[in-house]
């Protein structure tokens, strides 16, 4: 895939990630998996409420999750520079993730609606974590 536009929200062990042609579904049961759909990605991405990332000329309004119970994500997004960093907290544990940027576009990161995962996205890359 070539410069990816976003992700839907991880729910029940997937999500989706789609570039400006493909849609591929990410499955996550103990290993993760990857399957192409058969789906246009901007139709996909219009009746698609958990998508989040770039659509058209701008951030879709969908908003990310940032938090679950006891876990949570932040971070502030400065395009100008060419990482982000993103602070976790969860069960008492905490940390903070440098992601890299390469594109200075966009970047969005969310928490799975069970809070077990996150999810960073940028043009040229999507990392997905393990929380819990």
């Amino acid at each position: 895939m070539e410069r990816f536009i976003g992700f839907t929200i991880p729910q029940g062990g997937r999500f989706f990630v789609c570039d400006h042609d493909e849609v591929i579904q990410v499955i996550i049961n103990g290993t993760i998996s990857a399957e192409f759909c058969d789906e246009h990605s901007y139709k996909f991405v219009e009746n698609n409420t958990s998508f989040v990332g770039l659509v058209f000329d701008g951030l879709t309004e969908n908003a990310p999750i940032h938090r679950v119970g006891s876990t949570s994500i932040s971070y502030e997004l400065d395009l100008a520079q060419d990482f982000v960093h993103v602070r976790y907290e969860t069960s008492g544990d905490s940390g903070v993730i440098k992601f890299r940027t390469f594109s200075g576009d966009w970047f969005v990161a969310s928490l799975s609606a069970d809070g077990r995962y996150l999810v960073l996205a940028e043009p040229y890359e999507v990392a997905l974590y393990e929380l819990n």
